[in-house]
């Protein structure tokens, strides 16, 4: 378990609506500071410059989608420990095993609830080593 309390989040998305409510849920109801970036192609240089204790990547952006993000970040010396946590609505549960087998620290549906999401996210930060 994680020594400091989770309180900086990055978040990939390209859906300016799902960005709004994801930073809103974050933001007022989880008091935590929250990067959101639009741009799957300029996430990693993002996410470097923010220095967030977990990412949030969702599944479907065009460009690059979540897992070769993930696949990416994994390559990158910056980014290879930071713990990844899926937003999806899409995945099957084989795609969901090959990227916790891969190090994603979990996973969470679409639709998600905005009040749950900061515990849901608190819960898979308290269960990392």
């Amino acid at each position: 378990m994680p020594a400091q309390p989770l309180d900086r989040i990055c978040y990939v998305e390209d859906d300016e609506d799902i960005q709004r409510i994801v930073r809103m849920s974050l933001e007022r109801v989880g008091k935590m500071t929250v990067e959101v970036v639009g741009d799957p192609m300029v996430a990693i240089e993002r996410i470097t410059a923010f220095k967030p204790q977990l990412v949030m990547l969702d599944w479907m952006m065009p460009g690059m989608d979540g897992p070769t993000l993930f696949r990416k970040m994994l390559e990158t010396p910056e980014t290879k420990a930071l713990p990844v946590v899926f937003i999806t609505a899409k995945a099957s549960t084989r795609e969901l095993d090959q990227l916790r087998s891969l190090g994603a620290a979990g996973t969470l549906s679409k639709p998600f609830s905005p009040k749950d999401l900061p515990g849901q996210l608190r819960a898979i930060w308290a269960a990392l080593p």
